[in-house]
């Protein structure tokens, strides 16, 4: 289920995505890949001109999603976001769970853990218009982690709270979510 679409992208963002959308392949990731580049094209979002991805992997993401298309942004036009330890551990996790009939999947997965490298929401990180979006990514990239987040948790949160409990680390210590003092900091509204 998606989540309700709170705010609405500007003008320019409406045009970008709408001209990217004209050479999109109608595969899986078309929109949110165009949602993404937008949003870098347009200074919103952490991620690097490539996406995380490395040069060569975006080029073949982009020709993937728009055949036809020449984008090929400079590398030098967004820094590299420093990547924490626990990126490789975001990594392992996101590639696990991608679809694998989706075949940009495991490329979204590099995407995803670049973006929880950022201080925003994630969907803010990714520059995406909303968490709509996101959720929208995760439920066509990794259809189980998008069915565990059964609270509607910030995605950031429950990616983190996964690889935890994966590593067998909980770090609420309240039995319930419900009960925890942090509760509204994790499931409360994003701005």
């Amino acid at each position: 289920m998606l989540a309700p679409r709170m705010h609405r992208p500007s003008p320019a963002r409406l045009a970008l995505q709408a001209h990217l959308m004209a050479h999109a392949a109608g595969s899986t990731n078309d929109e949110i890949v165009a949602h993404m580049i937008a949003g870098w094209t347009l200074g919103e979002g952490m991620l690097p001109a490539d996406l995380g991805l490395g040069a060569e992997r975006f080029a073949g993401l982009v020709g993937r999603h728009f055949p036809g298309l020449r984008w090929r942004p400079k590398a030098d036009l967004a820094p590299r976001p420093t990547l924490h330890p626990e990126f490789d551990d975001l990594l392992r996790m996101l590639t696990a769970e991608a679809d694998a009939a989706v075949p940009s999947a495991k490329e979204m997965a590099v995407i995803v853990a670049t973006g929880c490298m950022g201080a925003d929401h994630l969907w803010q990180d990714l520059g995406l218009p909303s968490r709509r979006e996101l959720s929208q990514l995760m439920a066509q990239n990794f259809p189980a982690l998008a069915a565990a987040n059964t609270g509607d948790m910030k995605w950031k949160k429950f990616l983190y709270r996964e690889l935890c409990q994966r590593e067998g680390i909980y770090v609420c210590a309240s039995p319930s979510c419900e009960a925890c003092t942090d509760y509204a900091l994790c499931f409360g509204p994003e701005n």
